[in-house]
Order: C-alpha cells, then sequence, then structure tokens
C-alpha cells in the first residue's frame, strides 16, 4: 500500500461493515423506503428526522440527502456499499450509472485506482451488490459503448470542475460526438423527451451529457465538505440525476442548498470500534526547541511501548511524528521545513534518513511505503498540508512548531493522527491515544485551536471539548489549609456493630456516629482500607454495607465515572438452557425448525399486487415562472428506468431464480422458498392473466409484493414459535451464570448535549434523549436514592443489553443496578403507545425477565410521565 494512497485506513482488504457503518446504510435504506411511502423526498425525510428539508431549487423533487462522517469513519467504504443499495433499492435496477464526485485530481486519480482494483475493498462492496461493474475516468467515458451501460454498472470518477465548460475536457461532455451515437438510436420519444437538442432541429446531441441525462445517474460526492462549489448544483442539474448522496465530515450549512444531514456518525461510535486513537493529549509550551524535546521523548515511550505491543501480539507498529514547520516569508527568518530537519539532525542526533519532508518544494513521500518494517521513517515535515489523500495510521504525534491560534493552522492535519492501526485497540493504551505538541504563549488559545480542528474534521463541538486531554492544573494549595479540608463522609448502613478495635488507628479514627447513631466513614477510603473494615464485618449485611460506602466515597473522591474507573456493570440476560448448555436468549431457539412455506397459499390479491401501476405523467417546469410547482420525481424516474431496461426474453424460471436470489431470505430454505414464488408466478399469469413479459418489466414492483407476502407468513410462524417457548415450564432462565457487560471503554451513543448534569451515570457521556419526556424520566432515575449506577442503554448493536421478541431485538431505555445488588430496567413509553402491540408484547418480556430472575431483576414500563411506577416497583 503506497502513500498516498486514497483512505489507506479504510482501504483493508479484510475491512468489513462496522456497525455505525451498518446503521448508515440502514437510516438510507429506510430513507428509499420512506420516499416509496409518501412520494417524495421532503416528506421522508421530516418523518425520519423531524428536520425541515432542502430541496435543491435546480432539481425540484430530486432526494439529495448527506451522511455525516468524522475523519476516520470510513466514507469512502460506506459510500461504495450505498452505491449498490441506491441503485437496487432506490433505482429498482439491475445496474445503472453512478457519477462519483471527489474534491480533487489527485483523489481521483487514487479512487480511480482503488475501484479498479478488485481486490479493494471499494470494489468488493461494489462487485458484491452490483455483479459487473465497469469504471472509468471522463476521458474513456466520452467513448462508452451502449452494451457496457446495458449490462453492467458504470461508475465515472470525477471531480466537479472537470464538467465545466471552461475545462477542456468538460466542453468535450457537451459535444457531440459519433462514438456516442449509438446510444440514442431505437429509443422512443417519451426516452429522449428532454435531452439537449442540436440547435434548430429535435435531434438530440450525442453528448456525454446527454448520457447521462437519459440513464439517471446516482451522484455520490465523497469528501463533500471539498467537492462542493456554488455552481456544484447548476452542473449537476443538466445531467438530471436520479439522486445526489453526500458523504462528508463538515456537511454545508449555510448555502442555498444546505446539506440534508439523514444520519451522523459520533466520536463514541468510531471509539467503539476501535477506529480512531482518543483522547488527544496536547502539551504547549513558549520555546520551539523545549517543545521539540517533549516531543521526542513522547516518540521514545511510544516506540518502546510499540516494541513491547509486537512481542506480546505480533502487531508491527513504528509511530511517527508529523512536524508543521512555519511558511517562507520574503524578509523574514522562520523555522521552515529545511530549518526543523536540521534541528532535528543536528541537536537530536535523529539519522537523515529517518526524516521526510514534504512541502515547500520537497515530495519525499511520494512512492514511500512507510508502513513496511524496513521503513526508516520516524518524522515527517511539512507546512500546512501532506499529498491529498496521504493517510498513516503510525502517525501518533502532531508537533505545530508554528504558533496554534487558529483551526486552520491545523485542521488539514489533525486527522492524520487519528487513525488507529489496523482498526483494533491496543494493551499498551499508550498506543489508543493521540498526542499533539504547540508552541503557544497561552494554553487555552492552543486547546480551543485543537478543538476547532476537530470541529472541522466533523466532530460535534461537544465531543470535541471531550476529545482533549492536557495536563493536571498545579493545585493552589488551599486543601493544605484546615479551613478548607473539612472530610467528605459516606455511611455504612448495617445494623451491625462490629469490634473496630482490631482496625489500625489511621482507619479506626475514621469512623464515627453521626447525631442518629448511623456508622460514617470520614475521608477518603481506597481498596486497603475497604479490605481491613470488610474483615470486622461478619456478616453479609455488614461487608455489602463496606462495599457500597467504598464506592460511594470512590465518587466523592474521584470524579471520573465508573467506566473510566474501570467498574464492572453486567446485568442477567434472559437465557435458554438446555442440559448443561446455556446459551444468550435469541431467534434460533425459537426457529429450529424449517419453515414450510411451500405450503402456504402463494396467490397475490389485487390489492398485494395491482395489475396496472399507476402511471404518472412527466411534469414540465417552467424556469420563468414563480410559482412552487409538485413534481412526482419518484414515480416518473422510475419510469423512464424501465424505458431503457434489457430484461426481455426472460423465462418463468428465470424470474423465479431472480426473485428468490433478490429477496433476503436466511431462514428459509431453497426447497421451500422457490415452490412458493413459482406457485405465485403461475397464479398471478394463470388466475390473474398478467403476461411474463409485464411481470419482469415489473419485476422490482413484483419483488416488493413477493417479499410483504412472505414477511406476513414469516411474522405468523414467528409468532408461533415464540409463543411455544414462553410457557410456564420452558427453558428460560435468569442466572448470574450468564450475564451481558457493559464495555468500559466503549460507548457506542451521540451523546446528550443538554444542561442537566447527571450523578450516577455509568459512562462519563449520556447518550442521547430523543425528547424532553425521555429527559425527564432519566433526570427521575438519577436522583432516586435506590439507584446506584445506571446506563442509557444504546438503541442497537452488540454493546448494548436486549431481549429477544418474536420478531427482532429488544432494546430498553435504562438500566439499572441498586444500591441492594438489584436490577432495574426501564422503558419509557409515551401514553399514545403504551398499549400498542409492540408496548404489550414487550412489556410482557420485560415482566417475564423479571419474573424468571427470582427478585432479582424488575421490570416496568411507565406510562407517559407517570415516573412514580418506578418507585412504586422499587
Amino acid at each position: 500500500m503506497k502513500f498516498g494512497s486514497a483512505s489507506a485506513g479504510e482501504a483493508m482488504s479484510n475491512f468489513t461493515l462496522k456497525e455505525f457503518q451498518q446503521n448508515s446504510l440502514q437510516a438510507l435504506q429506510n430513507y428509499y423506503r420512506v420516499c416509496f411511502q409518501y412520494g417524495d423526498a421532503d416528506t421522508a425525510f421530516y418523518a425520519l428526522t423531524r428536520r425541515p428539508y432542502h430541496a435543491v431549487q435546480e432539481l425540484p423533487g430530486l432526494p439529495y440527502v448527506c451522511v455525516r462522517m468524522p475523519t476516520g469513519a470510513g466514507k469512502t467504504f460506506v459510500a461504495a456499499h450505498a452505491a449498490g443499495l441506491t441503485i437496487r433499492e432506490y433505482l429498482q435496477a439491475d445496474q445503472g450509472l453512478i457519477l462519483w464526485l471527489v474534491p480533487s485530481k489527485p483523489i481521483r486519480e487514487q479512487t480511480l485506482k482503488a475501484l479498479k482494483d478488485r481486490q479493494h475493498s471499494y470494489r468488493k462492496a461494489l462487485d458484491q451488490a452490483l455483479g459487473s461493474v465497469t469504471v472509468m475516468d471522463i476521458s474513456e467515458a466520452l467513448f462508452l459503448p451502449r452494451p457496457t451501460l446495458d449490462t453492467s454498472t458504470v461508475v465515472i470518477v470525477s471531480t466537479i470542475q472537470a464538467f465545466r465548460v471552461d475545462d477542456t475536457e468538460g466542453r468535450k461532455v457537451y459535444e457531440s460526438s459519433g462514438a456516442l451515437m449509438d446510444h440514442f438510436s431505437h429509443l422512443s420519444d417519451t426516452a429522449l423527451d428532454g435531452l439537449e437538442t442540436v440547435t434548430g432541429s429535435p435531434t438530440p446531441k450525442f453528448s456525454l451529457a446527454n448520457v447521462l441525462r437519459l440513464r439517471r445517474p446516482v451522484v455520490i460526492i465523497d469528501e463533500a465538505h471539498n467537492a462542493r462549489t456554488p455552481l456544484t448544483f447548476d452542473v449537476l442539474a443538466r445531467f438530471s440525476p436520479a439522486c445526489i448522496l453526500e458523504f462528508t465530515a463538515t456537511p454545508d450549512r449555510e448555502s442555498q442548498n444546505p446539506s440534508n444531514v439523514l444520519y451522523q456518525v459520533s466520536a463514541a461510535e468510531l471509539k467503539a470500534e476501535d477506529m480512531i486513537k482518543l483522547p488527544i493529549n496536547l502539551q504547549a509550551r513558549q520555546n520551539w526547541s523545549d517543545l521539540l524535546s517533549d516531543a521526542i521523548a513522547q516518540l521514545d515511550q511510544l516506540e518502546r511501548a510499540a516494541r513491547e505491543e509486537e512481542s506480546q501480539t505480533g502487531e508491527y507498529i513504528r509511530p511517527i511524528m508529523l512536524l508543521q514547520a512555519q511558511p517562507k516569508r520574503q524578509g523574514q527568518e522562520t523555522l521552515t521545513i529545511d530549518v526543523v530537519k536540521e534541528k532535528l539532525i543536528s541537536d537530536f542526533k535523529i539519522p537523515e534518513k529517518a526524516i521526510a519532508r514534504h512541502g515547500q518544494g520537497h515530495k519525499e513521500l511520494d512512492g514511500l511505503d512507510i508502513l513496511q518494517p524496513d521503513s526508516p521513517i520516524r518524522f515527517v515535515i511539512t507546512v500546512s498540508a501532506l499529498k491529498e489523500g496521504w493517510d498513516c495510521p503510525f502517525a501518533y504525534i502532531l508537533c505545530s512548531i508554528t504558533e496554534m491560534r487558529s483551526s486552520t493552522a491545523v485542521e488539514q492535519i489533525l486527522g492524520r493522527v487519528m487513525r488507529l492501526p489496523d482498526v483494533k485497540r491496543k494493551q499498551h493504551d499508550a498506543l489508543n491515544q493521540a498526542y499533539a505538541f504547540a508552541v503557544s504563549h497561552n494554553f487555552v488559545e492552543a486547546a480551543q485551536a485543537l478543538k476547532d480542528g476537530l470541529v472541522q474534521n466533523g466532530f460535534e463541538r461537544i465531543e470535541a471539548e471531550a476529545l482533549i486531554s492536557s495536563p493536571a492544573q498545579e493545585p493552589f494549595g488551599f486543601d493544605d489549609l484546615p479551613i478548607f479540608s473539612q472530610p467528605k463522609a459516606v455511611a455504612i448502613t448495617s445494623s451491625e456493630r462490629p469490634a473496630f478495635e482490631a482496625l489500625p488507628e489511621n482507619v479506626a479514627q475514621r469512623i464515627s456516629f453521626d447525631n442518629e447513631g448511623a456508622l460514617v466513614y470520614s475521608g477518603p477510603m481506597d481498596e486497603k482500607d475497604k479490605e481491613m473494615l470488610s474483615e470486622v464485618f461478619k456478616t453479609e449485611d455488614g461487608k455489602k454495607a463496606v462495599e457500597r460506602a467504598f464506592k460511594e466515597s470512590q465518587a466523592l473522591y474521584d470524579d471520573r465515572s465508573p467506566a473510566e474507573r474501570g467498574e464492572v456493570f453486567s446485568i442477567p440476560v434472559l437465557a435458554y438452557k438446555q442440559g448443561n448448555l446455556i446459551e444468550q436468549f435469541e431467534e434460533t431457539h425459537f426457529l429450529e425448525h424449517p419453515w414450510r412455506l411451500s405450503q402456504e397459499d402463494a396467490a397475490l390479491s389485487e390489492d398485494e399486487y395491482a395489475s396496472h401501476p399507476v402511471r404518472v405523467q412527466s411534469a414540465q417546469i417552467d424556469i420563468n415562472d414563480q410559482k412552487i410547482l409538485q413534481v412526482n420525481f419518484i414515480p416518473v424516474l422510475h419510469q423512464q428506468v424501465r424505458l431503457l431496461a434489457s430484461d426481455y426474453d426472460w423465462t418463468i424460471s428465470e424470474l423465479v431464480y431472480w426473485l428468490d436470489r433478490t429477496i433476503p431470505h436466511p431462514d428459509i430454505v431453497p426447497g421451500e422458498s422457490r415452490p412458493f414464488i413459482l406457485n405465485l408466478v403461475h397464479s398471478l399469469i394463470n388466475e390473474r392473466g398478467l403476461s411474463l413479459d409485464q411481470l419482469v418489466h415489473d419485476k422490482y414492483r413484483l419483488r416488493q409484493a413477493v417479499t410483504a407476502k412472505v414477511e406476513g407468513y414469516r411474522r405468523i410462524n414467528k409468532t408461533s414459535a415464540y409463543q411455544s417457548v414462553l410457557f410456564e415450564d420452558s427453558p428460560l432462565v435468569v442466572t448470574p451464570d450468564l450475564v451481558f457487560t457493559y464495555d468500559p471503554l466503549r460507548y457506542p451513543c451521540k451523546p446528550y448535549q443538554g444542561q442537566y448534569k447527571f450523578a450516577k451515570h455509568y459512562y462519563a457521556d449520556v447518550g442521547d434523549l430523543d425528547n424532553d419526556e425521555e429527559l425527564a424520566c432519566a433526570a427521575y432515575i438519577d436522583s432516586l436514592p435506590q439507584i446506584e449506577v445506571w446506563v442509557r442503554n444504546p438503541a442497537r448493536g452488540s454493546k448494548a443489553f436486549w431481549l429477544q421478541t418474536s420478531t427482532d431485538k429488544f432494546y430498553p431505555d435504562f438500566v439499572c443496578r441498586l444500591t441492594d445488588g438489584r436490577y432495574l430496567v426501564v422503558e419509557y413509553k409515551g401514553a399514545d403507545r403504551w398499549s400498542n402491540d409492540d408496548s404489550k408484547e414487550k412489556r410482557a418480556l420485560g415482566e417475564l425477565w423479571a419474573k424468571r430472575s427470582d427478585g432479582q431483576c424488575l421490570f416496568v414500563m411507565p406510562k407517559g410521565k407517570d415516573w412514580g411506577a418506578i418507585e412504586r416497583l422499587l
């Protein structure tokens, strides 16, 4: 892998989709489905996000959405998966045309290389979803044969600048070319309607622009924060795109066409998946020589940790420092790249071969593969930016020789030190973090510049505040004065009165009784103090009281969260027990027997699949008309795509095979699915009189109907099988032998950004609360004296507690551990939803989990704002 290569940290050959990447694609798929449900992009966006939709004025009705992903999240990898998803699920076609826009020519070349490489993860994502794929640039597209478009998905990679008429290559896009004539032959007038024509003639131009317009391309704007310009949408409107998808760290929020952010990835999600190094440890000094000395000392420490890591795990890491020198200024002496290099060699004895320069006329990174063990590079010196696309997860330290006062000084290279090597957490924690050293006379200014740089790399402001770590402030010394040193105390709540004479004097003197006779321990309690106290208590109740007091003392004297202190938070799951085998109860336990789909009625009614879909007339828009016209964009799009379909002369067997292959059914064997689909197709032809050609031409709408039919039977089958394991003597148990444990280092939730300060949450951040009532519920839980610690449970994924329903997994809102050692799970439900079927099933499931725990677990679903239901249960 050469550096730079396009997003190398994202491009590992064994790279599989992370949970947050799957979630972003699921959000996109949900959007397409809701677009079909409501018939327009605007309503669908609002239905999913509850935010207003910013329509593209030049393209009314066009779905235009953005996936916001910070640096290191794998934007291009997700975009490759989104391309196939969009053609299949939104365009409803076997193949299509993708216009892939990038911000610059170097990125274009790197993306082209990656997408043409069949072993690259980007290309594998396209091939897996679309089968035959052809990748090219504009110069190749000017000679694109029609059969290539008819039989494969074509990806054209370009910059938006290349489509401007003032660009030499851009002018050719709009000129007629005999090489493209075949694309316009034997097409109906309807298909050719709206194309640019030769002046004074109805004949369409045989131009690449018209080929794009004819094929309704899916437009992907990769690194959209750099690729977009004020003219972007004027240019794209000439190609009549089917949709525009942006993938960016910093969405446009201020232009005439602001981004519609459909899904946003948080720093916590990246950290939970071991994608990035966090936190970023910042150190500032006024003297650049001292700063460089500190940074080199840190690099030496990291190298020692890396050698130990390799001996323990076999993973090779060579930590690298990025040095940001000062620009050259005429008539002024500055700390240029060459000056910094000479300093490294003369003052710190760094071998010249260990240094690479990029900028100010130097291009020493070109062609270097610095991830290889035989590479000597330990220092890379630049000014404002490294070469575009350059990426190296070995970069651990950013050392800025220039004064760090604004985000522009660091934003372009800050992301270079954030990717975690091999996308997995290291045993040595120092190798899981990044380091920033800045010349600054004002530490606060330097920290603020670093935070601003993080925001420019796609992180939220509240996240950036938490991602910067700095050396502890020197104490003012007041704690040494008696008036300021009143110790904090905790109660040891137990009826036992042990003999404290056996305790050492320094521990015994901290024990007293308050005015009500309760036992009190004053001052900080450490592990040794706890063990000595526990020994003098003879009863189990007394020992538990000491444990609770210890945790309270830790919280009083240590402002870190329980997760940061390394405390374990586990909760029993609902388990399935067979003999000595015990597993978490999930759907395989009630779907063990093959599903006999072939025995079900396969007929589709007219309501389930209309013989003649509603035909929509194309809307003609007058650009001089000031009225806002509603355009039936999506139905018209599908009609136009089907006009170019080449799926004729299929047999019934081919249609059945296609339906069986494209409808997900991992729970149904082919011997059951194919006979059912065959019966369904025969029923449509023989009983309803539909022709095979009609069904083939309309196969995507038919697929939706078959999917819905199968899903209906699946739901009935699952519910029946599920109920069979819920009986009184079923093998479902709740036992401390099988628990779910929250990962103290990984909490994949977008952080709550409100003003309320929670005191008992397990993690430092609280997961986002969806509305004011959820916030009120969380605050109520946090205030209860019976609650020791609680978690805003993630809404999905492997790092959350869940219970299996008949159809999916139920992720309750709040999971709590009580001071008496029991557990409480709370699921908030608005009063309007408390009685629906979904809530009834979840409530019954939660109560079953609690019942099988023999009193160790409690479950409650408050109705609306009935928070008292929680305390009544306790």
